[in-house]
């Protein structure tokens, strides 16, 4: 995977740096090209230093763009100003990360543009239609932060993540809509304490910003998660498995979605009687569990693609086979991945999972061990196998 990662005259330059490792963390060749006003901000022996490759700066009779281009999958403008980003809308070729972008919509590669300015131009409608513009012509736009007046840069590993994503599927999820959920819920005892488990989070949040990356409208569904969702993806955060389960019956009501992954990790017993207040330490107790409901069967309609997740404390490939299989034919799914969790390094609060892919079809697939990322990238393709879009 090849990017280049333009820089453009903005004060979120500096982060390009990080940006550009994270790339490279993700197996990305990163080739700098700079704006004039980016050198401004950052040196580009820096950038040099951390990909490589030694910036591109100015325009030669070389013809630089239409080389790099050819052998590049796609560009990241990040950060982006309003005068580059109109420019490449515009086809005003006039500084070397303009240039490249528009050579690489040429090309038909894929231009993703992360912007990065005060709020006041973020919000004139100027800006509306120059995004509006890139958009229809085929760029991908991560939408800045607002925060303080200001549009800021988002995290520089999330920028990474989503260019990554983006330039390894482009988006093969337009038009479609998604149902995410993630992380663990909670169940009270008291006013304080309550029962629940490890779950970060972190499979349904990269399973959430994987399908956005693509091009899917994202409804993410979650609980008490370790990481903040991104910002531009559609949040709706819980308490109490009933509250997820509650909160999906509504949203499946309301919309037609055509993948559901659920990758949460609800609490499945609740006590048959919540305290009120706080129990007294040193009090000996007595607790009684009842069962949940179960958030899967809140689901109201049926999606053109259901995959679930069924975590068990076993690392044998025929129980985990077995507890998948159980899964797929009580909630009807499509596909159901069996993950081992209480080991480490490994399902909860790692960033690497082990799991088991068993499909409706009886088939099945041991994926071992697999990062996160890449387990939710296969598993959208997957889904879109499902619904005929592959």
């Amino acid at each position: 995977m090849s990017i280049i990662l333009g820089l453009t005259g903005s004060v979120a330059a500096y982060k390009a740096v990080d940006t550009a490792r994270w790339l490279i963390r993700r197996g990305a060749k990163v080739i700098p090209v700079m704006t004039t006003e980016a050198t401004k901000y950052v040196g580009p022996i820096l950038l040099h230093w951390a990909t490589g490759f030694k910036p591109i700066v100015e325009l030669t009779g070389e013809t630089e763009h239409v080389g790099l281009v050819r052998v590049s999958d796609s560009i990241l403008v990040a950060p982006a100003t309003l005068s580059t980003m109109s420019k490449i809308a515009y086809g005003i070729a006039d500084n070397p990360v303009a240039l490249v972008a528009i050579s690489a919509l040429g090309y038909g590669k894929k231009v993703i543009i992360a912007p990065a300015m005060h709020e006041s131009l973020y919000e004139v409608n100027q800006y509306k239609k120059v995004a509006g513009t890139l958009e229809e012509i085929g760029a991908k736009i991560i939408p800045p932060l607002i925060e303080e007046g200001v549009a800021k840069y988002p995290d520089p590993e999330l920028v990474a993540r989503v260019a990554a994503a983006h330039t390894s599927r482009g988006i093969d999820m337009k038009g479609l809509r998604a149902l995410v959920t993630a992380g663990p819920t909670r169940e009270w005892i008291d006013n304080v304490r309550f029962i629940s488990n490890p779950s970060s989070g972190k499979m349904g949040l990269e399973v959430a910003v994987e399908a956005w990356s693509r091009g899917a409208t994202v409804d993410l569904v979650y609980g008490h998660i370790a990481i903040e969702p991104p910002h531009f993806i559609n949040k709706y955060k819980v308490d109490t498995t009933i509250d997820m389960a509650e909160t999906i019956a509504k949203l499946t009501e309301k919309n037609e979605y055509d993948v559901i992954v659920a990758a949460a990790a609800p609490v499945d017993f609740t006590p048959s009687e919540k305290y009120e207040g706080k129990i007294k330490s040193g009090l000996e107790i007595t607790l009684n569990l009842k069962p949940t409901v179960k958030v899967l069967e809140s689901i109201r309609g049926k999606p053109r693609a259901l995959i679930a997740f069924a975590a068990e404390h076993t690392l044998d490939e025929e129980k985990l086979y077995k507890a998948a299989v159980e899964k797929l034919v009580r909630y009807k799914a499509n596909i159901v991945i069996a993950n081992p969790v209480g080991y480490p390094g490994t399902g909860f609060e790692y960033e690497t999972n082990r799991a088991i892919i068993a499909y409706s079809s009886g088939e099945y697939r041991n994926l071992g061990l697999i990062h996160k990322e890449i387990l939710s990238r296969l598993i959208l393709d997957e889904a879109l196998k499902i619904i005929g879009k592959s």
